[in-house]
């Protein structure tokens, strides 16, 4: 909670300092905006596959940030927030003597730069640094680094798509590096696909397709590959060793936005292709286990202004 506290009172005090220099010279009308977001996801308790036992997560996240745009086509956003996922398995686990992990700390900051090119292209980079963990895990033995990169085209007035990729360091030896697809589709006049956000744990984009009842109420389907790596404390069965938990949740959706500043959804649906895995300090394999389709459900909020 000390990490998560730091974090927002840096970008607090970020946000303060920018707007007292920008308001002290004569920006164009609103350059700088605020954003304050987060939501909670509820995972159903799940039987482990391979061995014994089962277990249930429930997850939460909030973060701020400072956008800056000096035109409506290139923008700079400093972002930071934290939460956590406690995990509740049952005596009976056969990963980890009972009980691998409980609770995983969150914490992360980014830089989000959106750059125009050319008459239809838009470039897109975000560092970023994370610390996933236990609570009294080492906080540098659970740092990550990572950037997404991506560039897109405004192929015409419906559709801009573009290619992209996601390079980040892991907890273990090595690094990760993923496709990433930039899509803005209306495929009608009410249907949307886009590149969609998920909850503190992913690590890269997934896909939303969305109806639009109405300029208020929208509806749709969205998934992604969520993928949580974290360094365990020295207390545990398996003392300063790495935790990882994967999956594919697919969700349907409700979105409520009565106006520019607040959006509200909530979200129920399954996690499939679930799976635990529990290696040691030296980063050999302890246990491992994929498990059932797991009901998941929760709600997101996003604040502009």
């Amino acid at each position: 909670m000390v990490r998560i506290t730091a974090l927002l009172t840096m970008v607090s005090a970020f946000c303060l300092v920018c707007v007292q220099t920008v308001s002290a010279q004569t920006p164009p009308p609103d350059p700088v905006s605020f954003n304050f977001d987060g939501g909670i996801a509820l995972q159903s308790s799940s039987d482990l596959k391979d061995v014994d036992g089962s277990f249930s997560v429930n997850r939460w996240f909030i973060s701020a940030g400072i956008t800056y745009a000096w035109d409506k086509r290139n923008s700079i956003e400093l972002t930071a927030g934290g939460g956590s996922s406690k995990y509740d398995f049952d005596s009976l686990t056969g990963i980890g003597d009972g009980n691998p992990w409980e609770e995983i700390e969150d914490t992360r900051i980014s830089l989000v730069g959106r750059f125009g090119f050319g008459e239809k292209g838009m470039a897109f980079i975000i560092p970023s640094a994370r610390y996933n963990g236990e609570k009294d895990a080492n906080t540098s033995d659970g740092r990550t680094y990572g950037l997404y990169a991506a560039a897109a085209w405004r192929i015409n007035e419906d559709l801009t798509i573009g290619p992209g990729i996601g390079v980040f360091s892991r907890l273990e030896d090595g690094t990760r590096v993923f496709p990433i697809l930039v899509i803005d589709w209306d495929i009608s006049e009410r249907w949307n696909l886009s590149t969609g956000r998920g909850m503190a744990a992913s690590q890269g984009p997934g896909l939303n397709l969305s109806y639009e009842l109405n300029p208020r109420w929208s509806f749709g389907i969205a998934g992604r590959y969520e993928r949580l790596e974290f360094r365990l404390d020295e207390n545990g069965t398996t003392p300063g060793g790495v935790g990882r938990d994967q999956s594919i949740p697919l969700v349907a959706t409700a979105a409520w936005k009565p106006n520019r500043i607040i959006n509200l959804s909530i979200f129920a649906g399954m996690e499939f292709s679930g799976e635990l895995k529990l290696k040691n300090a030296l980063d050999e394999l302890v246990g491992e286990s994929s498990y059932d389709p797991a009901p998941i459900f929760g709600g997101t909020f996003v604040f502009r202004f």
